[in-house]
């Protein structure tokens, strides 16, 4: 009896001891490190999320689990996820040895446009009879950014006639300067992109594109926020405001084929800021760059109603070609558009999704509508993508 009764005491002992051993040291030589493969992506892209853990000490962790937290539109392939309104919960479970280094990649799928951070992660080990359970939090700081994915424009786009049908337009949405420039002889000082290759073997001289008619384009894209004309605590119709984002970022991606700049305007600002998204006017692909990542990281909330936005920071517009991209229309919107061309400036408004048919459309002025469910739909078919 007594010696059943030291047994037992011994076994308490070592199972106390192991138990304070995996408490007090577990974690003292472990680094866990956790990153993006790429700092930025897009919509739709595949990139990879790597973890690093290494166990420098001489205690092995049988068992140890990293919980990583990150956005439900970052979906892990090959995970047992749980996903909680807009966040996911991804387990990775890990046998250390002692001097041992294991290296792990999750592929990743962007799904959505915005700005995400994984902040911290928190790891979990359990001694040999899973009395204890220790945790630590690490902190890694990987920040990864999506940007939208840009729409199509050279697809069909539809000009809604309530009496007649909607009407499909089979033509690019963006004028292009060069069609109307013509070209001329090349003077000092001509950069060599100007160059136009095709009337220079016709005339067997030297030809550029001649953008004295250009010089004077410009491109303002105006985004409106708001899903409906009236939102009090942020957007209703969120897939409605992200096709409208990827219509914006179509016009700002096609600018680098037609050369025009381009500035944006919004009614929506940086996270926790009531100032809107104004910017300059500006060519090329660093400028487009910058108003792509501004897209990334609009929230799902306006600074201000629509047409007030209009009537107030948009007035003084003097750009040649206007775009308004909006979810809704009404009188206010209409007039704004009526009076931009009354002084010169081609307008185009972007409707996203169909317009009621009670909205009466006024005469003149170029609208069309857009619907991104029916180019998902049309490219999986053997028609033509088309957008209404």
């Amino acid at each position: 009896m007594t010696m059943l009764l030291a047994v037992v005491v011994l076994i308490a002992a070592a199972v106390a001891l192991q138990g304070m051993v995996i408490r007090r040291f577990a974690f003292r030589h472990l680094t866990y490190t956790c990153r993006f493969s790429t700092q930025e992506a897009t919509e739709g892209d595949e990139i990879t999320l790597i973890e690093e853990v290494e166990n420098r000490g001489l205690l092995p962790l049988p068992w140890l689990k990293a919980e990583i937290t990150s956005s439900k539109w970052l979906e892990f392939a090959g995970s047992q996820s749980m996903v909680t309104e807009e966040t996911r919960f991804v387990p990775s479970f890990f046998m250390m040895k002692a001097h041992h280094r294991v290296t792990r990649s999750w592929k990743v799928r962007c799904t959505k446009r915005g700005i995400y951070d994984l902040k911290k992660v928190v790891l979990v080990t359990t001694d040999l009879f899973g009395g204890n359970s220790p945790s630590q939090v690490v902190h890694v700081d990987a920040r990864l950014t999506v940007l939208p994915a840009p729409a199509d424009l050279t697809l069909d786009f539809r000009t809604p006639r309530h009496m007649i049908g909607d009407v499909v337009v089979r033509r690019h949405l963006l004028s292009d300067p060069f069609l109307i420039a013509g070209v001329r002889e090349y003077a000092p000082g001509d950069t060599m992109n100007r160059i136009h290759w095709l009337a220079t073997a016709r005339q067997n001289n030297l030809m550029v594109h001649n953008n004295e008619y250009s010089a004077g384009q410009s491109l303002s894209v105006i985004l409106n926020m708001q899903s409906r004309s009236y939102e009090k605590d942020g957007v209703i119709d969120r897939d409605k405001i992200e096709d409208a984002i990827r219509v914006a970022a179509g016009y700002f991606d096609d600018t680098l084929r037609s050369g025009l700049p381009v500035r944006f305007l919004c009614n929506a600002g940086p996270l926790h800021s009531r100032e809107p998204v104004v910017t300059g006017e500006y060519h090329g692909r660093e400028h487009v760059h910058e108003l792509l990542c501004r897209l990334a990281a609009l929230p799902l909330f306006s600074t201000e109603n629509f047409p007030t936005f209009l009537g107030t920071t948009c007035r003084s517009l003097d750009s040649s070609d206007l775009v308004l991209i909006t979810c809704y229309v009404n009188a206010e919107i209409f007039a704004y558009a009526a009076a931009k061309q009354a002084m010169g400036c081609r307008v185009k408004i972007i409707h996203i999704g169909p317009i009621p048919e009670s909205t009466r459309l006024p005469d003149g002025l170029d609208i069309y509508t857009y619907r991104e469910e029916e180019h998902r739909a049309a490219g999986t078919s053997s028609a033509p993508p088309a957008a209404s």
